[in-house]
């Protein structure tokens, strides 16, 4: 039996791990995530600035990624390489968002050199500061030091919904639900001056992205609770 079931769930990870596979479940995710912006009233508060930026929201909320995508200007979001970034890389396509596969704060270094290439050529970048693996609302330094290398700002965002399903993983991950009231807040940008402390913006970063938190989910629990 016990083999029986280890067989079964190899096999369930070849089939999901199949591209054919994760572009069929990527597109019912962003039909859903359409359904969603579709029933749902939104209070989607201006950027602070149309300049490209390094955009940091906390990786629980990226079901909600296309909410920060201004019109038309291009937007590079780094997504994690293993199987459910892949998954939300190809969603974020339906969306128009590119991505970069990879990690700041991983040894390979394409993914920073890539996402440099983008800043510098002006797009915005986006970033999950406690992506890919943790710890949850965490701001991991690399991403100030991606800042410091491009020189362009870092604007903190949150996304609070009144009505969700957090997941139980590490990330406490947010389904959205239809019907809900969406709130989107921008904080100031943060730019990294040569005289400031990476420890010292990484506590300003994680400051502005809590305040902010708690901001939007009381705001957006105006309405309805998210679901435990």
């Amino acid at each position: 039996m016990g083999r029986w079931r280890s067989i079964k769930k190899s096999v369930f990870r070849n089939v999901l791990a199949m591209s054919s596979t994760q572009w069929l479940l990527s597109g019912l995710g962003a039909f859903y995530i359409l359904i969603v912006k579709w029933t749902s009233s939104v209070e989607l508060q201006t950027p602070p600035t149309s300049d490209p930026a390094i955009i940091a929201l906390w990786h629980g909320k990226l079901a909600l990624l296309h909410y920060l995508r201004a019109g038309n200007a291009p937007l590079v979001a780094l997504i994690s390489p293993h199987r459910d970034g892949r998954l939300i890389s190809k969603c974020a396509w339906y969306f128009g968002i590119e991505t970069v596969a990879g990690s700041v704060n991983h040894r390979n270094i394409r993914a920073p050199l890539a996402l440099i290439r983008h800043a510098r050529s002006g797009k915005t970048i986006f970033i999950t500061p406690d992506g890919p693996r943790g710890p949850r609302n965490q701001v991991n330094p690399s991403v100030i030091e991606l800042a410091r290398v491009t020189r362009v700002p870092i604007v903190p965002v949150s996304i609070g919904m009144s009505r969700g399903i957090e997941i139980n993983s590490w990330d406490r991950f947010t389904v959205p639900l239809p019907f809900s009231h969406v709130v989107v807040s921008w904080g100031q940008p943060i730019l990294v001056r040569p005289d400031q402390t990476t420890e010292a913006l990484c506590s300003h970063l994680q400051q502005q992205l809590a305040a902010l938190e708690l901001k939007v989910d009381q705001r957006a629990r105006g309405e309805e609770a998210i679901a435990r």
